[in-house]
């Protein structure tokens, strides 16, 4: 997937078309020809005086979407002076805000160079259905320190950072929140599993069994660790201990069984990911896999409280 802006032309550019289009039309035309153009300039220069800057967007590019972990939730600032932009990729008009409103959107982390106010800001520009993007605000200056050299590497190979987000209304105006997770572990490897959304990451739950698959860990973290990757939760029955036979969920890596739930967490989250594998196709969940030393690798998954 792609993220495009609007691209038009500058209101300088504009007004200098239109003053030679009048200059042409004088010469062919005459007093005429002059009315005319001048009539043509003024529209124009009344056009480009009132579009907003949210309406002008002097770049556009295109960058693949790169998913980026949603293990923590992190408010932005700046959305008062972006309420109309909210507004509108939350399909509500300004003046009906209604209590609780609770809208899911996607937003991109845009890296921007350093300005007079801050050395490292980072955009949070939030996406239309068609692609485009709207601008809803900034995260703060002490985070976008953490985060922009990594964005900044994102952006130097055409990619740009995307997260859930939840735009809500307190009845006065919007806010904007993230689901995004610390710089540490921010970028999630092995994407082969494409854009399918994955379930929403607040809770560490432990992989049991991990130690008859170290292959396929080692395999997976390719010597880094820790190592954040996307999982897959499939039903299957326990093989072995007290609760042989019964329900639990294995975990899949790259395709690959690298150990299962407990009993207890099988029954937790069974039928959570049965719903979810309903609505989206896959059960799909975030996972860290971490070197404990003598114990070897092991997984951690990220799964809903």
């Amino acid at each position: 997937m792609t993220m495009q802006q609007r691209t038009e032309p500058s209101p300088a550019a504009v007004l200098i078309a239109v003053a030679v289009l009048a200059l042409v039309l004088t010469v062919a035309f005459g007093p005429l020809g002059f009315v005319i153009g001048l009539a043509l300039f003024a529209l124009m220069f009344a056009g480009t005086k009132n579009r907003t800057t949210e309406q002008i967007t002097p770049l556009r590019t295109r960058s693949r979407l790169r998913r980026l972990s949603t293990a923590g939730r992190v408010a932005i600032v700046g959305e008062p002076h972006h309420q109309d932009a909210i507004a509108e990729i939350a399909g509500l008009s300004t003046p009906g805000l209604q209590d609780s409103t609770d809208v899911p959107a996607t937003a991109v982390l845009v890296p921007e160079p350093a300005t007079r106010h801050d050395h490292a800001a980072v955009r949070v520009d939030l996406l239309r259905g068609d692609g485009s993007a709207l601008t809803a605000g900034y995260l703060r200056s002490e985070q976008a320190v953490d985060y922009q050299d990594l964005l900044l590497e994102l952006a130097d190979r055409g990619e740009v950072g995307s997260c859930p987000a939840r735009i809500v209304s307190t009845g006065q105006r919007y806010g904007v929140h993230l689901h995004l997770g610390a710089p540490r572990l921010l970028l999630l490897d092995h994407e082969a599993l494409g854009t399918a959304p994955t379930m929403p990451a607040e809770h560490q739950v432990a992989v049991v069994g991990e130690e008859a698959h170290q292959h396929v860990l080692h395999r997976v973290v390719n010597g880094r660790t820790p190592v954040h990757v996307i999982a897959e939760l499939r039903d299957c029955r326990i093989v072995k201990g007290s609760h042989v036979g019964e329900h639990t969920l294995e975990v899949l890596l790259e395709g690959e069984c690298v150990g299962q739930l407990t009993y207890a967490m099988g029954l937790r989250y069974c039928d959570m990911a049965q719903e979810w594998r309903a609505g989206t196709g896959r059960a799909l969940c975030e996972a860290v896999i971490t070197n404990e030393g003598t114990r070897g690798l092991q997984a951690n998954l990220l799964l809903p409280k």
